[in-house]
C-alpha cells in the first residue's frame, strides 16, 4: 500500500513532537515506557473519512470526538514526551474507523519505530488472510485485532471460524499477534479454556487478551486471577494486557490495584505481563493514566516493573522481518 504523500501530512502535523526524545518525568521510574493500547483517529475527514456506523458510543459522539478531541500523532506524541513514554502500539480504532486501517498506516508510516500498527481485518471476507499479509509485508503490520461477542449458548464460534482459522494459521506461520477482547466484558473460564486450546494448536502465535480478559473486580487473595487464569498461563505464547479500563473497575484503589498488578506477575510472570493505556477511547487525561500504571507497578522490583511497563510490550509486538 503505498501512502506516501498522505504520510508526508501527517508527518509535518508531529514532526516537532517526534523531533524531541522521550524522556522519563520527574515522577517516573527512571527508562521510557511502553504504550501497548493506543487508539489514533484524526480530523481530516477528506482523506480519512470515518466508518462509526457502528460505534458503540454511537455515531454522533464518535464524529464529534474525531473532530474536535483528534487523537493524532501531534497530541499523542506530546503526551508521551510529557509522561516519559518512548513509544508505543498503535491498535486500529474500529469505533472510528472498523477495519478500513489507512489512518492507522499513515501514522505509523511517517513515524517508524514510534509507533507499531495492530489492524483490524474482517476475517469473513475471503481474502482477509491474503489481506494482513499484504499489511505485514508492506506497512509494517505486526498483527491483527478481533472483537466477538459470547454467543446464546456460552460458545465463542468466532475464535475458530473458517475465517479466523486462515488467520491464526497466518500469525502461526509470522509469528504475528493475535490481539482478542470478548464481549460480554465479565470473566469467562470458556473463554481462557477455548484460547489455551488455540494456544496448543498455534504455538507461534502471540495471544494478547485486551484488558487481561476482564477478570472479576476483587480483592486479596486471587484479585479475579483465578485458577483459570493459572491454567492459562502455562501457555507461554499468551500475554495479558492491563489498561486503564482495569484499574477504572477497581476504582483506582492504589492498594487495590497494587495487589492485582502484583498478582498478575505472580501468576502469568512480567515477561508475559504488558501496560496499555487505552488512550484514545479512554476519555481521561493521560498524565492520569500514566500515574496509574505507575502507582500499580510502584511494589514491582525494578526489573519486573520496566518489562510490564515497556521491554515486555517492546518484545510482543516485534516480529521478525
Amino acid at each position: 500500500m503505498k501512502l506516501s504523500k498522505l504520510a508526508a501530512k501527517l508527518a509535518l502535523a508531529g514532526s516537532m513532537a517526534c523531533a524531541l526524545a522521550p524522556a522519563a518525568g520527574a515522577q517516573g521510574p527512571g527508562f521510557a515506557l511502553f504504550d501497548t493500547h493506543v487508539h489514533f483517529y484524526g480530523s481530516d475527514f477528506a482523506n480519512f473519512p470515518l466508518h462509526a456506523e457502528h460505534a458503540y458510543m454511537g455515531k454522533a459522539v464518535m464524529e464529534a470526538r474525531a473532530a474536535n478531541q483528534p487523537n493524532d500523532p501531534a497530541r499523542v506524541f506530546r503526551e508521551w514526551q510529557d509522561n516519559g513514554v518512548g513509544a508505543g502500539v498503535g491498535i486500529q480504532y474500529g469505533a472510528a474507523y472498523e477495519s478500513d486501517n489507512r489512518y492507522l498506516l499513515s501514522v505509523a508510516a511517517s513515524h517508524k519505530g514510534k509507533v507499531v500498527p495492530v489492524a483490524i481485518v474482517d476475517p469473513a471476507k475471503p481474502d482477509a488472510a491474503a489481506t494482513l499479509a499484504r499489511l505485514v509485508d508492506d506497512d509494517g503490520v505486526v498483527g491483527f485485532r478481533k472483537l466477538g461477542q459470547r454467543a446464546p449458548d456460552g460458545s465463542y464460534p468466532w475464535l475458530s471460524s473458517p475465517g479466523m482459522l486462515a488467520l491464526w494459521q497466518l500469525a502461526n506461520d509470522k509469528g504475528l499477534v493475535v490481539e482478542l477482547m470478548p464481549y460480554p466484558r465479565s470473566p469467562d473460564p470458556n473463554f481462557l479454556q477455548d484460547i489455551g486450546r488455540l494456544a496448543d494448536r498455534f504455538p507461534k502465535a502471540k495471544i494478547v487478551l485486551d484488558h487481561c480478559d476482564w477478570p472479576a473486580t476483587e480483592g486479596a487473595p486471587s484479585y479475579g486471577i483465578d485458577d483459570s487464569y493459572a491454567a492459562l498461563a502455562r501457555h507461554r505464547n499468551v500475554y495479558l494486557k492491563f489498561t486503564t479500563e482495569n484499574f477504572e473497575r477497581l476504582k483506582s484503589d492504589v492498594a487495590v490495584t497494587q495487589g492485582f498488578v502484583g498478582r498478575l506477575v505472580a501468576v502469568f510472570g512480567a515477561d508475559h505481563l504488558m501496560w496499555g493505556s487505552d488512550a484514545g477511547n479512554t476519555m481521561m487525561d493521560y498524565s492520569k493514566m500514566v500515574d496509574d500504571a505507575l502507582a500499580a507497578t510502584d511494589r514491582l522490583n525494578p526489573a519486573d516493573r520496566q518489562a510490564v511497563l515497556a521491554s515486555t510490550g517492546r518484545a510482543g509486538f516485534s516480529v521478525a522481518r
